[in-house]
């Protein structure tokens, strides 16, 4: 059984990469867009990462995709993905990065318009839909 302090540095070291995970919003879509599939999905990318409100150039983004994006989020188990088809699913620890997102959605009316504004997902739990 790990001590205290062991278990207290594991903890640490989650929430360190949970918000590693979610400090880029093509890794925020990502994690959005699968929580809104049904587990066990795969979705394709790059359209998974491409938020509509920014569409990034598809080929520029598979690139940062492979390279840097995907690997991190699969290094901590919150994904798993191929190449061919290029797609991307949940992973073993998917639970927690995606418990952010539903914090935040619980509490859109609390979240400030700067951090909302644009967001259609969090301008609309804001406004008591659903999404």
């Amino acid at each position: 059984m790990p001590s205290r302090e062991q278990a207290n540095a594991e903890m640490i070291s989650r929430w360190d990469a949970v918000f590693r995970a979610v400090s880029a919003e093509p890794r925020r879509q990502i994690v959005v867009n699968l929580m809104e599939a049904p587990p066990g999905r795969a979705l394709s990318l790059p359209q998974a990462a491409n938020p509509p409100y920014l569409l990034d150039d598809p080929e520029r983004l598979s690139t940062e995709l492979i390279h840097t994006h995907l690997p991190l989020l699969a290094d901590e188990g919150f994904v798993e993905w191929d190449r061919d088809p290029f797609c991307v699913e949940r992973g073993s620890a998917f639970e927690e990065v995606a418990t952010v997102f539903e914090a935040l959605h619980g509490h859109a009316d609390e979240i400030p318009p700067q951090l909302t504004e644009g967001c259609q997902r969090l301008e609309e739990k804001r406004e008591g839909g659903t999404v």
